[in-house]
């Protein structure tokens, strides 16, 4: 009897070709949908989860239970910052590491901080200083920086002189104005004949009235992640070191993201023409495309960032190079630089080859490079700043996200320098306050003395105590740094806390905002997730997973299987409509033959299983139909990719510039599951109403 039934569903089939191919043309593009956005989404939800767990997160996150604001690895600018503090984290990492689905627990703690570097005549003044710390004063390379500090004085006072023809006469006006007198009188002749004679009182006039007319930009933000940086290095594969080298266990120092460090501190003007020629490969062109031409504006309105940084002997070769390369006999360099920076789609690769093989080697091309020591400072847990002295060993990137701004900024610090900056009391800054205690002279004071030593009355004042008549009489003022070393101290303390080899117990003992647990091998998340909770939580700690951790990452996701969903229920809802309609209008049709068929005997339930029948080989040779057209879809851009179009935040979620979605069994068994049920319910009103046909309606018809 199947035998029957299926052989009349095909006749019936065959009989309305257009209502069929109408139904299967919906039903595949569904299948196709479904197959497609599926093997994206999965496939996105694997490299998300590969770039988080493998550069930044790990696969969980265990932070303070009772925390005021949510932990979360991206906050977004309405999150909290006050997400607690991991008591005890020897405690902790031992608790979980003993745990089998555990294989790593690495402390962290991520922050904002600000990179000072100053204006250029600063960067060149803080040179001129050094030489004279170093008695170097009157030797080649001091004559050098010293007539480069003058050409950039006599470029400011000549600047200047422009902006005070258009000065009015208000006070910030007339500051100005001192302040640009200031900048002349630096720029003369006379103020440089005796400069070695006098350098002290010549470089603290350059400090304090003239460098603080030159614009520059004054500092830098980084987004820093403070860590056991040897214990990161072994547990976050993504991890590889670009240039110069990891920190050294144990030792204070940080790592700057490839990124961060192009973006955030490279020269202007380079940055931009390295923006170019990568939009430039993309096949964009400056005669179309507004950023090109926005980028080219900028770098011919910021000459200076370009001329000023080039020494008299570096002016005369660049003038050399760019007469010949513009065949000009101009010799003013700032007309000549404007013009080889209007650059256009002829001329550009050649002139920015030109650029760094003849121009780069002059400027600074970064504000800090490796082997440097910086200064960041930071807003600590009590809202006051705080500072950390850093030497950069290295330039890292996290592999297969070299263009995610999100991973990209993620610059790397360790755990000591990471407390200072956070305000906590490490044990080497309270022996250093003890120490400076002890050459003050500072006494304790008990609670109950306090106040009259502070609020006492007059009397007290007229009698002199023994401490204040030993003082000489010459002595009417207190200072009290009389007897600390101001002029050394500072590095001193600076280069014992960047040469001091910290144990492991000093690494772990402080505070740790949140830590990173990666699984043991093999071990699924949700499993090693039920183990950590279990432990976690009698330990004061939340646990989230990866995508709870990513904050609105995790949110975007979401956002995106929703409007999937949105878009197959929208395609199946039109489909089981346009199906249930034709079943109806067939079943209507159908009356006289479903009438014979009862009259001859067939009971109802057969009825019933023949339009079912119909649907199901309806649903599956269309559904096998868009399976075989959606694998392909799959299968070709798998092997090209889906590019992120250069945007961060998606080549973050893609784990790298392009997504290759694959295609899965669960996928294709979904897919012809789904396309099954729409058609199944598609059938259930059509088929009950069949299964009221009797023989008499159908005798009826035919006397009709």
């Amino acid at each position: 009897m199947t035998g029957t039934l299926i052989r009349i569903a095909l006749r019936n089939l065959l009989a309305h070709q257009v209502k069929s191919l109408i139904v299967g043309g919906i039903l595949v593009a569904g299948t196709v949908l479904v197959l497609f956005g599926a093997s994206a989404l999965s496939s996105m939800d694997h490299a998300m989860s590969q770039s988080l767990t493998a550069s930044i997160s790990g696969h969980l996150q265990v932070s303070a239970k009772d925390a005021k604001d949510k932990f979360v690895l991206f906050p977004s600018p309405i999150d909290g910052t006050e997400v607690g503090e991991i008591q005890n984290f020897p405690k902790v990492r031992e608790a979980l590491e003993a745990l089998p689905e555990v294989a790593a627990v690495v402390p962290q703690g991520f922050d904002y901080a600000i990179l000072f570097g100053g204006n250029l005549l600063d960067v060149k003044l803080a040179k001129l200083r050094q030489f004279q710390r170093d008695s170097e004063v009157g030797s080649a390379p001091w004559l050098a920086a010293k007539d480069h500090v003058k050409r950039i004085v006599g470029l400011l006072s000549k600047d200047l002189g422009n902006l005070e023809a258009v000065l009015d006469s208000s006070d910030e006006g007339q500051e100005t104005r001192a302040g640009i007198a200031q900048v002349r009188k630096a720029a003369e002749p006379d103020f440089w004949t005796d400069f070695d004679a006098k350098v002290e009182d010549k470089l603290v006039y350059l400090e304090n009235k003239v460098a603080r007319m030159a614009i520059g930009e004054d500092f830098v933000f980084l987004r820093y992640m403070g860590t056991d940086t040897a214990y990161f290095r072994k547990e976050f594969s993504r991890f590889e070191m670009v240039d110069g080298q990891p920190v050294p266990d144990g030792k204070r120092g940080i790592m700057l993201n490839r990124f961060a460090y192009e973006e955030r501190l490279k020269h202007k003007t380079a940055r931009r023409m390295d923006k170019m020629r990568d939009r430039l490969a993309e096949g964009f062109t400056l005669a179309e495309d507004d950023q090109l031409q926005d980028w080219r504006r900028q770098n011919i309105k910021q000459y200076k960032e370009l001329t000023w940084q080039l020494d008299r002997p570096a002016a005369d070769k660049v003038q050399d190079i760019l007469q010949k390369e513009l065949g000009s006999d101009d010799g003013d360099l700032v007309t000549l630089v404007r013009e080889f920076l209007s650059v256009n789609d002829s001329n550009f690769a050649r002139r920015y080859q030109l650029f760094y093989a003849e121009i780069a080697e002059h400027l600074l091309l970064y504000k800090a490079k490796v082997g440097d020591v910086i200064t960041i400072r930071g807003q600590g847990a009590g809202g006051y700043s705080k500072s950390a002295n850093v030497k950069v060993y290295g330039i890292f990137q996290f592999r297969g996200l070299e263009k995610s701004m999100l991973a990209g900024f993620v610059n790397v610090v360790d755990m000591m320098s990471f407390r200072d900056l956070y305000g906590f009391m490490t044990a080497e800054r309270i022996d250093e306050i003890k120490r400076l205690e002890k050459q003050v002279e500072v006494q304790e004071i008990e609670r109950e003395r306090a106040e009259d030593l502070f609020f006492g009355d007059d009397s007290a004042a007229d009698e002199p105590s023994e401490a204040a008549a030993a003082v000489s009489p010459s002595d009417s003022s207190f200072d009290e740094f009389d007897k600390v070393d101001m002029k050394t101290g500072g590095k001193r303390w600076s280069d014992s806390i960047l040469n001091h080899q910290y144990n492991q117990a000093e690494i772990d003992g402080g505070v740790v905002r949140n830590a990173a647990v990666i699984l043991a091998p093999g071990v699924s998340e949700s499993k090693g997730a039920e183990a950590v909770i279990r432990v976690a939580s009698g330990l004061g700690l939340q646990v989230l997973n990866w995508r709870k951790a990513s904050g609105m990452l995790g949110d975007l996701v979401s956002v995106i299987y929703i409007v999937l969903a949105v878009a197959v229920l929208g395609i199946y809802g039109v489909a089981l409509f346009i199906i249930n309609n034709s079943m109806v209008l067939a079943t209507i049709e159908r009356t006289r033959e479903i009438g014979t068929l009862r009259a001859i005997g067939m009971q109802r339930r057969y009825v019933l299983w023949m339009f079912i029948l119909e649907s199901l080989v309806l649903g599956t040779v269309f559904g096998l139909i868009g399976a075989g057209l959606g694998s392909a879809v799959v299968a070709y851009v798998g092997d090209f990719g889906i590019s992120a179009g250069g945007n961060p935040t998606v080549t973050f979620l893609f784990g790298g510039p392009k997504l290759y979605p694959s295609l899965e069994a669960w996928h294709m068994a979904g897919a012809l599951a789904l396309v099954a049920l729409v058609t199944l319910l598609s059938t259930v009103y059509p088929a009950y109403l069949a299964t009221r046909v009797t023989p008499l309606e159908a005798m009826q018809e035919a006397d009709g």
